[in-house]
């Protein structure tokens, strides 16, 4: 059996080491992840966990886990957020379930657009609650921003059923961190299949520069199609947020050096699908 021990804090910055153990165990028939001891799991990572888990369900092949600590704070947290429960996994279940509404946002499986509509509501409940003093064009364009990434899995990755999306907020650190993954075809994959774009890009990176900066979709003339990763770029700048994006074998992020706004590209580990990660403060920058 193969075993792939949970990286913590599993956030943003510990993908990297995620995309490489899971590029190298994630076809493994008997595959076992081990939830270690002071685990601290954030959405960022529940989200590619589920999109992992739901992508071997899909094959035909189960994943089972290791609970060190079946009274951890990580292990009530998946608890709370519905994570075993919406992927299938049983685990013990005494825990004290919170009201969710305004504190964080249950993990959603985006299967269909009803479910992208679902989890924009509840986003922009949770945003209202923990953003008291944010503008209201802020909250408006983090409600369209989490609808049209969420209809984006259901319309474009050819995988929706390995698609999913949560929030939460961190009232100690003053930040919320809102996140989505899946499976599917990946940016690059998508974008070729756009009559107007198709043969001039070959490598991830491009691709996700692209979407980011032009807001292209696959479909070209679908409305707001395609919109969502450049106004969620722009948003992160205006909140002066941390935001990660990858497909295949390109990581992409953005964020504030020395004062100024800049973009990173890293190569990563194959990760079949899409990520996306904004980690923002609760309040937009002043200036």
């Amino acid at each position: 059996m193969s075993r792939i021990t949970i990286p913590s804090p599993f956030g943003p910055l510990n993908a990297l080491r995620w995309f490489a153990d899971w590029s190298q165990f994630s076809d493994d028939r008997d595959l076992e992840l081990e939830l270690p001891a002071g685990l601290f799991v954030a959405p960022a990572g529940v989200a590619l966990l589920a999109a992992g888990i739901a992508d071997r369900s899909n094959k035909g092949v189960t994943t089972k886990f290791h609970i060190v600590d079946e009274g951890s704070d990580a292990v009530r947290y998946l608890q709370r957020i519905d994570f075993f429960q919406r992927l299938g996994v049983s685990v013990d279940s005494k825990f004290k379930r919170h009201d969710p509404t305004g504190r964080f946002v249950t993990l959603g499986n985006i299967g269909d657009l009803r479910a992208a509509r679902d989890l924009a509501d509840a986003a922009r409940t949770f945003v209202e609650m923990q953003l008291p003093g944010a503008p209201p064009s802020v909250i408006r364009s983090i409600h369209f921003v989490v609808e049209e990434l969420a209809a984006n899995i259901v319309q474009h990755s050819g995988r929706p059923e390995t698609g999913f999306g949560l929030a939460q907020g961190f009232p100690a650190s003053n930040r919320f961190q809102l996140a989505f993954a899946d499976a599917g075809i990946g940016f690059l994959e998508s974008l070729q299949k756009n009559p107007e774009i198709s043969g001039r890009i070959d490598a991830d990176a491009d691709a996700i520069q692209l979407a980011t900066e032009q807001g292209l979709s696959s479909t070209p003339g679908r409305g707001n199609m395609g919109l969502g990763l450049s106004v969620l770029r722009d948003l992160s700048d205006r909140l002066s947020a941390d935001l990660w994006i990858a497909s295949g074998n390109a990581l992409w992020s953005r964020k504030t050096v020395a004062g100024k706004r800049v973009s990173i590209v890293q190569s990563v580990e194959r990760w079949q699908g899409a990520w996306i990660c904004l980690d923002s403060p609760v309040l937009p920058a002043r200036g």
